[in-house]
């Protein structure tokens, strides 16, 4: 049997909740199943801080170690299996040694003998022999890097014997994009259960985090839907949101002990060293069991193996975070709740735009939960983009609708059997003349038979907005009167600096498209007494008018 039997992709993952391309799925393994999005802490196979069965009674499911130094450490013709070597009951994933040849250039071993042993120590999950592009601007060396992987990825499809363990093949090409897709196109076309996108740890350390969601996406657009993505070196709680939300589901880490060798303490937000600390955020059993003084004053080796368990179970936590910010349908909130942590993360955000189409395909038609805007940024999210495109492309006019009357969003919901509106609809002389619609930040213009629907009356935003989110939806206003050629427009509005906007370019269409408009009332009580009477008043003088013989 090889690398094609195709039951390990159909078979091995299933997604069982789905937010923006994120995914709560399992993952099966011959040593049982994994719930992604899963990070594997990575430990060394003979020099470990934590043993990896305390890790696992911490709740992880799952390690990693590296095959090469395993292979050095036992012999290649070593009897005991990597579970057994390492103590730990559950799925072990290997990597073959391709970060040591990204550090040192080269390993005393090739393709053929990393993946004979991989096969013999029984690892549940292991990553064929690829040359990382690493981080480079020179472009010639990273085509190398990528045909040299699809090339490797061939030869190791050829060797690989056994069907029980789950093969990784890696995309790399680096910051250059075009590069990252063409190897994700090459690496999809092949029956690799997990891909993995290679290259990322050097651009986090250098915190491009920009470029680090360019490439995900770029090779999130090539791949398979059903295939897990393998983000290679990520761990670091603040950016895990972020990587989940662009459609990773696994991680592998060491930063948990690294950082702890260095006196650094994890949060979710992002790392303090130890001396900066007056009080400990946290409340696993180290936090909870222990004062600054003890951990500052503990032995070295003591301290670092204390602050590693701390940072374990801050990174376990934010897994957990991020599950349930995905069954809930809150990922978004949960993302910019953490990039909002580093400018860097932050900027990384502002070119989601770009790939609205792409989170938009992918994202839940409705969820649980109602949705929460705060500022521009949420314009990016599925549920914005989905509605503005369904209301032009989708929604069909009442046949005889000819005048729109547009109003703000009533006081009570839903808004098409509040009191108000309901009189107003009640008054009209001919009602199948007319049509109501409501201007509602941020989705633009909301026809009154759609006002109930999901995620329009489950939003809630604040009354102070930016200046980009009002413009951004007034335009998505001005779309829709632009595809439904109205013949006149009633126009209802406050005097608040939303309205404002409404109002001038409600009336720069209509000039433009010869529309008669009609504004009646700019007040600050847009649904009082005065404000309906005014209203009342303007419909039936076009009735009277209309009724004049010619």
């Amino acid at each position: 049997m090889t690398i094609t039997d195709s039951w390990k992709i159909k078979d091995a993952f299933e997604i069982k909740s789905k937010d923006l391309l994120g995914r709560v799925g399992r993952l099966r393994t011959k040593s049982g199943s994994i719930e992604t999005p899963c990070l594997f802490p990575v430990v060394h196979p003979t020099n470990q801080i934590v043993a990896p069965k305390e890790i696992r009674e911490m709740g992880y499911e799952a390690v990693m170690t590296n095959a090469y130094l395993t292979r050095r450490a036992f012999g290649p013709d070593v009897k005991k299996g990597i579970h057994e070597i390492l103590g730990f009951e559950g799925p072990v994933a290997t990597d073959s040694g391709a970060y040591q040849i990204l550090t040192y250039g080269d390993i005393e071993a090739n393709q053929a003998e990393m993946i004979e042993f991989q096969e013999r120590i029984g690892s549940d999950i292991a990553v064929i022999l690829d040359i990382p592009t690493g981080l480079t601007a020179n472009r010639r060396y990273a085509e190398r890097t990528v045909e040299e992987t699809v090339r490797r990825a061939d030869q190791a499809i050829a060797s690989i014997k056994g069907r029980e363990t789950l093969w990784v093949g890696p995309i790399q090409g680096g910051i250059h994009l075009d590069l990252v897709a063409q190897c994700a196109e090459e690496m999809n076309s092949r029956h690799f259960t997990i891909l993995a996108l290679g290259s990322p740890t050097q651009v986090m350390e250098q915190y491009m985090y920009k470029e680090l969601v360019q490439m995900i996406l770029a090779c999130k657009a090539n791949i398979q839907s059903n295939r897990p993505l393998h983000l290679f070196g990520a761990g670091h709680p603040s950016m895990l949101a972020l990587a989940v939300s662009l459609g990773c589901d696994l991680f592998d880490s060491a930063s948990y002990a690294l950082y702890a060798r260095r006196n650094r303490y994890l949060t979710s937000s992002g790392t303090i060293r130890l001396e900066d600390i007056e009080y400990l955020p946290c409340s696993c059993s180290v936090c909870n069991n222990s004062s600054i003084k003890d951990l500052v004053d503990s032995p070295p080796q003591e301290r670092m193996r204390k602050l590693s368990i701390h940072n374990l179970n801050v990174c376990l936590e934010e897994i957990r975070r991020i599950k349930q910010s995905i069954v809930e349908g809150r990922l978004w909130e949960l993302v910019l709740q953490r990039v909002r942590s580093h400018p860097k993360l932050y900027e990384s955000v502002n070119i989601l735009w770009k790939y609205r189409s792409l989170f938009e395909g992918q994202s839940p038609i409705s969820k649980k939960k109602g949705l929460f805007f705060f500022d521009y940024l949420d314009l990016d999210r599925p549920e914005v983009t989905r509605f503005r495109q369904y209301v032009v492309k989708r929604y069909s006019l009442p046949d005889e609708s000819r005048v729109l009357i547009l109003l703000p969003p009533p006081l009570t919901k839903p808004w098409g059997t509040d009191k108000n509106v309901k009189e107003l609809l009640r008054s009209l002389d001919k009602p199948e003349s007319y049509h109501v619609c409501f201007y509602k930040i941020p989705y633009g213009a909301v026809p009154i038979e759609l006002s109930e629907v999901y995620p329009v009356a489950q939003t809630e935003i604040s009354r102070h907005v930016d200046i980009t989110t009002i413009s951004d939806s007034a335009e998505a206003l001005i779309e829709y009167m632009r595809h439904f050629k109205y013949n006149e427009v009633f126009l209802h509005v406050s005097d608040e600096v939303w309205d404002k906007k409404v109002v001038s370019k409600v009336r720069r269409l209509c000039r433009e498209e010869h529309q008669k408009l009609v504004v009646s009332y700019q007040g600050q009580d847009v649904w009082g007494v005065k404000a309906l009477q005014s209203l009342s008043a303007l419909l039936k003088r076009r009735r009277t008018v209309t009724k004049k013989p010619k």
